[in-house]
């Protein structure tokens, strides 16, 4: 565990130059979008993940970290672990746009916690399907592989709007905090937490088989 924070914060090294870049972000988004302002904790925190494995590719980090005395089961560990503070870092940023934009008199309403939590809680589930395909595909389809899913988080800012209005039971959870059923939202949380571990097994037995 103590090899993962340091591993982790190799990661948040290598792209803390770019988090210059959400000042720009969410100052652009809150002036021209911020009636949405709850996915914007969403597309930082995936681009930050997407860098880092981008960077760590270029300058072929991974034939480097497998040398040091580290087992691999540690090092795509750590790559799951920086989900964490990424996530962290835009649910920070969001919420601190929010107290600008409320400090301004353009909104008065409350924060949208439970949007705001689904949108924190579909990072997680983004980076489950990123993580094994950027072990498996390496140098020659990081490329492809970033810009399918920029483009998929883009289109999950609608995609989002359109699935609460496909689940009656979710729209209702939202607005009120209410659900009609405890075994939903359970079972829900069981298949999280499966993608995950899944997700997991899965780059770690490619990027155990895997020769760099």
């Amino acid at each position: 565990m103590y090899n993962s924070l340091h591993l982790i914060r190799k990661d948040i090294i290598l792209v803390q130059k770019f988090m210059l870049l959400l000042i720009p972000y969410y100052l652009v988004m809150g002036y021209t979008n911020f009636e949405g302002y709850t996915v914007f904790a969403l597309f930082p925190a995936m681009i930050l993940l997407i860098n880092s494995c981008t960077l760590d590719v270029q300058h072929n980090n991974q034939k480097f970290l497998i040398s040091l005395p580290v087992p691999r089961q540690q090092l795509v560990l750590a790559k799951y672990l920086a989900i964490l503070p990424y996530g962290l870092l835009s649910f920070v940023c969001t919420l601190l746009l929010y107290l600008i934009v409320n400090l301004s008199g353009r909104t008065t309403g409350p924060v949208a916690w439970r949007e705001l939590a689904l949108c924190l809680a579909a990072f997680p589930l983004l980076a489950s399907f990123y993580l094994p395909l950027h072990y498996w595909l390496g140098r020659k389809g990081t490329q492809v592989v970033n810009f399918i899913f920029i483009m998929l988080i883009m289109l999950s800012f609608n995609a989002a709007s359109k699935l609460i209005e496909w689940m009656p039971g979710l729209s209702g959870w939202i607005s009120t905090g209410k659900t009609d059923s405890i075994l939903l939202p359970v079972i829900a949380g069981i298949g999280y937490v499966l993608v995950l571990f899944s997700s997991y097994l899965i780059s770690l037995r490619v990027f155990t088989a895997k020769d760099i």
